[in-house]
């Protein structure tokens, strides 16, 4: 009888420990509609699945949110979802800002070059701007990215915010990933950028290692290095 207690317990420990998890990626912000209109919610941001939100958003009303809080239960009507094609993007109160634009994944085969909306954390404003592409935990992924599917979760979720493509935008042309450009061609018009980049004054010399050079994907160091630059540059 008491091993039945002590299992009963910890059973009901793990339940509602899942519920608060799951409560967790629900964050409140602004949706931005088109026409200028906006609305108050609460967007799911599960980055064990960040295709979840920069391919169409999943959010509850204030109100159900609430209710949710208050129940711990989540029924399947009150989970609404919206694609990219109908909302400019959203911010959060936490202060992160995501924008949807158009995309063609020129790093893969032919068949990703075809352009499509994806909505994208936007990490520099001004006549650059860059956004940060997390990758897909689901279908055609890389074998290093696989191996962590089958990880614990949480080993999961910091490899995904340590790895992922950082594409940098200029005037009307469309983003490309930043390990495939002529840096110069966007910071080039800037004599006293360009000479602090040439004299390695933001660190981002530092970054272009083999594994890099070879690849699409960047980390945290890396986007902190790129963003001093910009930050000047803007």
């Amino acid at each position: 009888m008491r091993n039945f207690t002590v299992l009963l317990t910890a059973f009901t420990f793990l339940f509602v420990l899942t519920g608060i998890n799951a409560q967790s990626n629900y964050h409140k912000g602004t949706l931005h509609l088109k026409k200028g209109k906006e609305k108050e919610v609460y967007i799911e941001m599960d980055f064990e699945f960040p295709q979840r939100f920069q391919q169409g958003i999943t959010y509850l009303s204030l109100e159900d949110f609430e209710k949710y809080t208050e129940t711990g239960k989540l029924k399947g009507k009150m989970k609404q979802k919206m694609e990219p094609k109908h909302f400019e993007g959203f911010t959060l109160d936490d202060g992160r800002v995501f924008k949807t634009v158009w995309y063609s994944d020129l790093t893969g085969k032919a068949i990703k070059m075809i352009p499509k909306r994806m909505t994208l954390e936007q990490v520099a404003t001004g006549r650059i701007l860059m956004y940060k592409l997390y990758s897909r935990t689901t279908g055609r992924i890389n074998q290093e990215l696989a191996d962590m599917v089958f990880e614990d979760r949480d080993k999961l979720i910091a490899y995904i915010q340590d790895n992922f493509q950082l594409l940098i935008q200029k005037d009307s042309d469309k983003p490309k990933n930043v390990m495939h450009i002529n840096l110069l061609n966007f910071i080039g018009d800037n004599a006293r950028v360009k000479e602090n980049y040439v004299n390695n004054h933001y660190g981002l010399r530092n970054q272009f290692t083999e594994r890099q050079k070879m690849g699409k994907y960047v980390n945290k160091e890396y986007e902190a290095a790129f963003l001093r630059m910009l930050d000047d540059y803007n």
